[in-house]
């Protein structure tokens, strides 16, 4: 059986051929154009033709003009494209990073009762991230002029290739309008935003189908009516391909932004706001904790702070910033540069470098947003696994992580437990392709797939005892910032 994924994923359009029997047989990861938009906002038709130009340039290479099927991939239902009577898009697409509407959420989130029964049903906190959240604010500034269907970037990837408006659970699971238990859309979000249900896509499981419509096979040179699968979102694919729905395996993606998981049985929430928890595939869910910050944060470091582009090369910071962790005195990172989403879920939050020094060097704050992002991600961790109720046996780890083997060996002592390498840089995509197969009876259950383990990390203890006292820093910076946010917030006279 050959597969054709597609991802649109935050940054980049995404394309791979898998082949039963052989796995995969062609790649082809293309950034967005600059004229598509810029990570917060973009032109949905351009980042989907571009989608579309990745799938058909890479068929081209391979010489292939006929595939079984078309499985799609993109971010969770973390982003907003607002659409008129006949599904034409009246605005940008915001994504996750767009933390535009945090004057919405701020306001919002002062009412415990409701940012606490809304997380219950939902598995959503009150936050910028999320679709409903998003419209919420373009529904209080006046912006809702001939609006007419609400969507996100994967159900209009998977309506331009089959013209059908639809949505896997899974992956509607995680915009704030769908009720986690009864996994319909939920009553109470609805009437909050003011939204009925026909202006939704329609809910569907993570095997659904629908013939390539014949616009989306000339953009390809497929045939018309070639069977697009579903799926779900990027989190959820990893998820997948890494192996982790059949043990008790953690995965942790780290790309544009970073997110840790694993699988449940059941529904899994914190007593408060701080993790979240979405639907996943075969009855089974998926708890974890997302930060805003991670490669976006080492971009931002090496190419506008750095000069990456001009010269000095990311090796060249790898290595330097070995030396500055030797040295042991880099300034402490709070990763927040596009707001926070786990643990505190403050998307008015902004990133600060801390303990600074005159004799700190261009590779030390490198070193420092490295560590932080680390330090974020174990915030978060120690948060996730008293909701899980054990440590998970290991973590998988996959993204531009693994281009950097210092980032790894710290991650592995920061965390102290064994970190696995599967050296799937597009896990995803393979994710969808499993799906593919499954839907197509090709495997029974996802339970089947294996852990893929590559490279190992094991924790060094006595870097270990180095990074718990700097994290103690951390916690002490990050809990001086929420409090002088609080007591801002009172002075302005804002009871939570």
């Amino acid at each position: 059986m050959l597969i054709l994924v597609l991802e649109a994923s935050t940054a980049s359009a995404k394309a791979m051929l898998y082949l039963s029997g052989e796995g995969i047989i062609g790649l082809l990861p293309k950034n967005y154009s600059a004229e598509a938009g810029d990570i917060l906002t973009y032109d949905a038709d351009k980042i989907m033709t571009e989608t579309l130009l990745a799938g058909r340039e890479l068929l081209e290479q391979k010489g292939i003009d006929n595939v079984d099927m078309v499985a799609t991939c993109s971010i969770w239902s973390h982003s907003l494209l607002m659409l008129d009577k006949n599904k034409q898009p009246v605005s940008r697409l915001s994504t996750w990073a767009d933390t535009t509407s945090s004057t919405t959420t701020e306001k919002y989130r002062r009412d415990n009762s409701l940012y606490l029964s809304l997380y219950k049903r939902t598995g959503c906190p009150i936050h910028a991230t999320y679709t409903v959240w998003k419209y919420m604010h373009e529904k209080e500034t006046g912006s809702l002029n001939n609006v007419s269907f609400i969507a996100s970037m994967p159900e209009y990837l998977f309506l331009k290739l089959t013209g059908e408006f639809a949505v896997a659970k899974s992956t509607a699971s995680a915009g704030g309008f769908l009720n986690l238990h009864t996994l319909n859309w939920d009553e109470e979000a609805l009437k909050l935003a003011g939204v009925d249900e026909s202006m939704l896509p329609m809910l569907v499981d993570s095997e659904h189908t629908a013939p390539l419509s014949q616009e989306a096979a000339a953009a390809l040179g497929l045939k018309q009516g070639t069977p697009v699968l579903i799926t779900g979102a990027d989190g959820c694919m990893n998820q997948v391909a890494a192996g982790a729905f059949g043990d008790n395996i953690m995965t942790l993606s780290v790309g544009t932004s970073a997110a840790m998981r694993i699988a449940t049985e059941k529904p899994v929430l914190a007593s408060y706001p701080s993790t979240w928890c979405y639907v996943g595939v075969e009855n089974m869910w998926i708890a974890g904790s997302a930060t805003a910050g991670a490669g976006n944060c080492v971009d931002w470091i090496g190419k506008k702070i750095l000069g990456l582009n001009g010269g000095i090369s990311l090796q060249e910071l790898d290595q330097g910033a070995e030396g500055a962790l030797l040295k042991g005195d880099a300034p402490i990172f709070l990763p927040f540069l596009a707001g926070e989403r786990s643990p505190g879920w403050d998307d008015t939050k902004s990133a600060m470098m801390c303990e600074l020094k005159i004799n700190n060097d261009i590779y030390d704050l490198y070193y420092a947003v490295l560590e932080g992002v680390l330090f974020n991600l174990k915030h978060c961790y120690e948060i996730t696994v008293p909701v899980m109720g054990q440590p998970p046996k290991f973590i998988s780890i996959s993204g531009g992580i693994e281009k950097s083997p210092l980032w790894l060996s710290m991650a592995s002592s920061i965390f102290g437990l064994p970190v696995y390498a599967n050296g799937l840089m597009h896990a995803s995509l393979l994710g969808a392709a499993y799906m593919g197969l499954k839907a197509a009876g090709e495997i029974s259950s996802v339970k089947e797939i294996k852990p893929l383990i590559k490279n190992c990390c094991q924790p060094d203890s006595h870097k270990s005892e180095f990074f718990a006292k700097r994290f103690e820093k951390y916690l002490i910076y990050y809990n001086q910032q929420s409090e002088g946010r609080s007591a801002f917030l009172a002075r302005e006279g804002v009871t939570a």
